[in-house]
């Protein structure tokens, strides 16, 4: 199992996004390849952005400088992510992650764990289900 916090620390310590920050990120993401596809609703208030290509996918959190990264990532990508924290997974299904809820409501502020514990074992979950708890 790996602490999802431990990630998240380092992600917070080294971004947080202010004004219209994580939008430039993602069109610059979005320009190092034609066929990057951006998939996020701004509109409704989504805390993850995805994008993705047929080699890549990367999740990304709107507040703080947290990247899941799929598949393989050329130095182009690194050099613009390297603000942030670039965390290497297999995919986002798989459950491998843990947190303490706790420690996340008083240290990282900017991601709110929205889902009661019955929904989401803390102590297993996945990228995905994260997804759906603190979107």
């Amino acid at each position: 199992m790996r602490d999802l916090l431990i990630e998240l620390v380092v992600a917070r310590n080294k971004k947080i996004y202010k004004d219209k920050d994580f939008i430039t990120l993602l069109s610059i993401i979005k320009g190092l390849n034609i066929d990057n596809k951006i998939n996020w609703d701004e509109g409704a208030g989504e805390e993850w952005a995805f994008i993705n290509n047929s080699s890549l996918t990367i999740m990304l959190n709107t507040k703080i400088g947290i990247y899941f990264v799929r598949g393989e990532i050329s130095d182009d990508y690194l050099d613009v992510l390297n603000d942030g924290n670039c965390v290497y997974v297999n995919n986002y299904d798989l459950k491998e992650w843990y947190i303490d809820l706790e420690y996340l409501q008083k240290n990282i502020p900017e991601i709110i764990w929205h889902a009661s514990c019955d929904s989401i074992d803390t102590n297993c979950f996945s990228l995905n289900e994260l997804y759906y708890a603190t979107v």
